[in-house]
């Protein structure tokens, strides 16, 4: 088994240097802040390291967003929608299975699965949302937060989605295909105000996601969805750059 990091390393690489701390999580009695919780052996190393491509994704990102504390700094990453989406994905199965989320290790559905590994599509409106705000409990020195949303069926809640927060940039991946309408209707009445005081805004597969600093000019993190790059304009672009392509 591989020992793997229940939320990719590499978004840490970029932070003060400290050891990951865990708290919250209901496989730590009480959920108390613990060192030395970030793993959990779920895959092997072989399918682990073929995921590698979604850590380097995050940490791209957590680079990008250490580089910004800079008011001088001023330029734009390009990324692949699909990896960063797969990436959230995964690390949201990754929290239910180490059993972070209660005493029992849900296992994911096998089509689930294979869509994190690129092996199937994901359907429409399943997967990455952006989403407006920042979250409260962000702090300078970086992390990670999570925070699962449940369902109820006739068999028991079962995990409709959850809000993954990235050095304070909330994403959110969902299971199901109208609950972030739900959600932005009230359903969950906490989160209605949680990340913005503008209300709960989520938007399906943005061509960006938008970082405004105190200090410096708005930057954005371009993403691609079906190999292009939408503008504001409309216009497209390929991405990656294909054979010959200077973009």
């Amino acid at each position: 088994m591989s020992g793997e990091h229940i939320i990719s390393n590499a978004l840490f690489k970029a932070g003060c240097g400290c050891p990951p701390v865990v708290k919250g999580v209901k496989r730590i009695r009480g959920g108390k802040p613990t060192q030395g919780a970030e793993k959990s052996n779920i895959l092997c190393r072989h399918h682990n390291s073929l995921l590698s491509p979604l850590d380097s994704t995050i940490g791209k990102i957590s680079n990008f967003q250490a580089q910004a504390n800079d008011e001088n700094f001023e330029d734009t990453l390009w990324l692949e929608g699909e990896l960063l989406e797969r990436w959230l994905l995964k690390t949201v199965i990754n929290t239910a299975a180490a059993g972070w989320l209660g005493p029992q290790k849900l296992l994911p559905s096998d089509d689930i699965v294979r869509a994190i590994f690129g092996l199937e599509p994901i359907p429409n409106k399943i997967g990455l949302y952006s989403v407006e705000g920042i979250c409260p409990t962000y702090q300078p020195r970086g992390g990670a937060s999570f925070k699962a949303i449940n369902l109820k069926t006739p068999f028991g809640l079962i995990m409709g989605g959850a809000y993954i927060s990235v050095n304070g940039m909330p994403l959110f991946a969902s299971f199901n295909t109208d609950l972030t309408e739900r959600l932005e209707q009230g359903e969950a009445p906490e989160l209605l105000n949680y990340y913005s005081e503008k209300g709960l805004q989520h938007l399906y597969h943005p061509g960006a996601l938008f970082m405004d600093r105190k200090k410096g000019a708005r930057l954005y993190i371009g993403l691609s969805w079906n190999g292009f790059l939408t503008f504001g304009d409309g216009s497209k672009t390929p991405f990656p750059p294909r054979k010959g392509n200077d973009t």
